[in-house]
């Protein structure tokens, strides 16, 4: 008895440990899509032509939408609120690596993105916080949003 008793506790706890390491991939299987020079922007249909910042949208039906400026992502997302999201990818403003929304740190900076939306991604907070100290956002300054209604 005591050995089928020491079996299940082995099973149960390689099962839970499976669990716990499927359950911190965040979106298994779904990959971002590279960026191309091709690419439009899904909302401002403007070229993708700085990657530092870029994101995209994945649906569940696997289609996926790239957007040229963090600004365009939000307000596509504001405006399809219907959308079934699967993942949301955004590039980390430094190394241009992909990074899962629910990870990254978004920061509204005095950087003259695509549209002049100053948002920027980081997937380390602290550089992302430092990175906002050093270039503030400049409320009222004229810093207009320029990315379509």
């Amino acid at each position: 008895m005591k050995r089928n008793t020491r079996h299940w506790s082995l099973a149960i706890g390689h099962f839970l440990v499976v669990i716990v390491i499927a359950g911190g991939c965040g979106t298994p299987g779904i990959r971002p899509l590279d960026i191309f020079p091709e690419d439009n922007c899904a909302q401002c249909r403007m070229a993708i032509s700085d990657e530092r910042y870029a994101s995209e949208i994945i649906d569940q039906n696997g289609e996926v939408r790239k957007f040229d400026d963090l600004g365009c992502m939000l307000k596509f997302r504001a405006k399809h609120a219907d959308l079934k999201i699967a993942a949301i990818f955004l590039k980390d403003y430094e190394t241009k690596q992909w990074v899962p929304y629910e990870r990254a740190a978004i920061v509204e900076t005095n950087v003259e993105t695509p549209m002049g939306s100053g948002k920027v991604a980081f997937a380390d907070p602290d550089k992302a916080n430092a990175f906002q100290k050093q270039n503030p956002h400049l409320a009222n300054a004229g810093g207009i949003d320029k990315c379509c209604e």
